[in-house]
């Protein structure tokens, strides 16, 4: 009686890590899984699973066909035991060599009409003949989403907002590296390329949240730079653009929130924006976003600053982190606390002064952490009674702080940290002898106005904005709250 011999340890091991991983393959491609390409809700996405669907049919006719007579051959031909006589032997058979050749042409050719078709649709653009189209520029980031909406002037992160059956199309760009943008549900993955645009367009076709991924790896958090997906009525979606054009009622004297106000002034608004709600302001993010990578590339070792998510109605939100965690008080104070905690590798952690610590957790108590999280949770659409310019006095007193939080913290720490401009911290007692001839008030007032005029040695010329824009009222606020920075 002969005993079964056991397979080897090191091989049951790897068949009991095989199994569950290939379990968990096959997970990911039912439809209902968040991120299945089959489980289709929009026609784009449903153009390409039909697509695999014929290919992977026709690749399984080939499969049976070949795998047939390789059997067959491998049974009919094999050696005898007991003879030595070769099989028939044929060479030159012209009709079965032009045989051969033609049929993998039309198996070619049959796979390249469908999917020539496709791209072709794809790269056609948008087709205006279903809607009119809702244009996005998505911007890939180390590691998160920026989406902006050139038609009406919102800047937001991490969540796409879209219309049910209305066709969106994407210039799809990167800061940095490549990323891949990449909706399963809805749309195939096109590259980011940095300075190079790329362009994809697609429709929802149910109302929902979907899942979207970078699918080209970046960096060590390639895996958790993700993003969300809501698509709305027409109506819902009207609504979410007007909200985002509404200034957050300004939170209540003494309350937790004002104190997170004033705590993310001095410790976060270098490198996030949370109002972008006025007239003027989406050009003014794109500017300061632009001028924070500048300062960033300028020095990657020592920079305090670094591209950042627009925080601008962040209370709405539904996900932190690129979507990795939901958004409440928890996972808020969790994620101010210790980034790298929820999502390796975060710049954020790595370059912001709050953060320059012997552990490398926020150098802030937790209450602290506390009010800045209640804060950024109140950010959401106001009553919509409060002043909408630009820093525009409307008669009025001008909230300095504000103003400035809004146009100078981008570039500007209110210590003495170099971020893309000097630190603001003695200014006022500094301008009124940098150029002969100026008072304080004068050279602030003209450094608003005329930004290259006085250029601080070792900065760079062309970087800040021309402030004229604000108004009288606004520059006079502001060099009044300049001059109180000590």
């Amino acid at each position: 009686m002969h005993r079964v011999s056991k397979l080897p340890v090191s091989l049951r091991t790897a068949l009991l890590l095989i199994v569950p991983v290939a379990v968990g393959l096959l997970a990911a491609c039912t439809p209902d899984n968040n991120q299945s390409t089959f489980g289709t809700a929009g026609p784009v996405a449903s153009d390409q699973a039909d697509l695999f669907i014929f290919i992977f049919w026709i690749a399984v006719v080939v499969f049976v066909l070949v795998e047939g007579a390789i059997i067959y051959a491998t049974i009919r031909y094999r050696r005898r035991s007991k003879s030595d006589k070769l099989p028939y032997q044929t060479h030159g058979n012209d009709k079965l060599e032009i045989t051969w050749t033609i049929i993998p042409v039309l198996i070619l050719i049959a796979i390249a009409i469908p999917t020539l078709t496709d791209i072709w649709e794809q790269q056609n653009g948008a087709p205006t003949d279903r809607g009119e189209v809702l244009s996005v520029e998505a911007i890939g980031h180390q590691w998160w989403f920026e989406f902006r909406y050139p038609d009406h002037e919102v800047i937001t992160a991490n969540e796409l907002h879209i219309p049910v059956n209305r066709p969106v199309g994407f210039k799809l760009e990167s800061q940095d590296v490549i990323h891949s943008f990449w909706v399963p549900k809805i749309a195939g993955k096109v590259d980011m390329v940095p300075l190079n645009d790329n362009y994809l367009w697609m429709m929802a076709d149910e109302v929902g949240e979907y899942y979207g991924q970078c699918a080209e790896f970046c960096g060590i958090a390639h895996a958790h730079m993700r993003f969300r997906v809501i698509v709305h009525t027409e109506e819902d979606f009207n609504a979410w653009v007007a909200g985002m054009h509404t200034a957050s009622d300004p939170p209540a004297a003494g309350s937790a929130e004002a104190s997170g106000k004033t705590l993310f002034a001095g410790n976060c608004s270098s490198c996030h924006t949370t109002n972008s709600t006025a007239p003027g302001s989406y050009a003014q993010e794109i500017s300061s976003q632009q001028a924070r990578w500048n300062g960033w590339v300028s020095d990657i070792e020592n920079s305090g600053i670094v591209s950042a998510p627009n925080l601008t109605h962040f209370g709405t939100r539904s996900t932190l982190a690129s979507g990795i965690k939901d958004l409440n008080q928890e996972s808020l104070v969790e994620w101010i606390t210790d980034p790298s905690s929820i999502k390796i590798g975060t710049r954020m952690q790595d370059h912001a002064a709050i953060y320059k610590t012997a552990d490398g957790k926020a150098k802030l108590t937790a209450d602290e952490i506390s009010d800045i999280a209640k804060y950024l949770l109140s950010l959401k659409p106001g009553s919509g009674t409060t002043d909408q310019t630009m820093g525009a006095s409307t008669g009025g007193d001008v909230d300095a702080v504000e103003l400035s939080t809004t146009t100078c913290a981008a570039c500007h720490s209110t210590g003495d940290d170099k971020i893309v401009g000097p630190g603001l911290a003695g200014i006022g007692d500094q301008a009124g002898n940098r150029v002969d001839g100026l008072s304080a008030d004068e050279y602030l007032e003209q450094s608003l106005r005329e930004p290259d005029a006085y250029i601080v040695d070792g900065f760079t010329p062309g970087l800040m904005p021309n402030w004229e824009k604000l108004g009288d009222d606004s520059i006079d606020a502001l060099v009044t709250y300049l001059k109180t920075m000590k």
